[in-house]
């Protein structure tokens, strides 16, 4: 189980007497992989995807989303950004890239760019694209302050 995992379970069950949480670990922040790492949500890297893991990506971008707007956003260094994706570089794929992905219900401002913010990509010649806002998580602080949480 992980630091997110742990503290969603004690957001679900805040006021459980009979609730107990304790994370064993080998080690912990700030020495660990995680702490070098970054995070970067969009779902990706699926030949399928099921309901199932639509649901927990939804769940994850609703994890981030509240985030941000708490106020340890600065201190988690969690950040929400505008993410341009193009697919079809040099008009690869072309048969494939011209859908809307499954996962654009769950973002906020999703929406395929017009054929003019395509050409600002010209150079890239991308057969389609699309914006969506996402987030970026400096990870050595965010699992600093879920830590705090447990």
């Amino acid at each position: 189980m992980d630091l997110t995992t742990a503290c969603t379970l004690l957001k679900e069950y805040p006021f459980d007497d009979n609730f107990y949480l304790t994370i064993i670990s080998e080690q912990f922040s700030p020495d660990t992989t995680d702490d070098i790492s970054a995070g970067y949500w969009e779902l990706y890297g699926f030949e399928s995807i099921d309901k199932r893991i639509l649901r927990w990506a939804g769940y994850s971008y609703d994890i981030f989303l509240s985030e941000f707007f708490s106020t340890k956003t600065a201190q988690a260094g969690l950040m929400k950004m505008s993410a341009y994706t193009l697919h079809g570089y040099h008009e690869q794929n072309k048969h494939r890239n011209n859908h809307k992905p499954q996962f654009s219900t769950l973002v906020n401002h999703f929406r395929m760019l017009n054929q003019h913010e395509i050409e600002m990509f010209n150079h890239l010649k991308p057969t389609s694209d699309f914006v969506m806002s996402t987030f970026a998580i400096e990870v050595r602080y965010y699992l600093r302050e879920l830590q705090l949480e447990v």
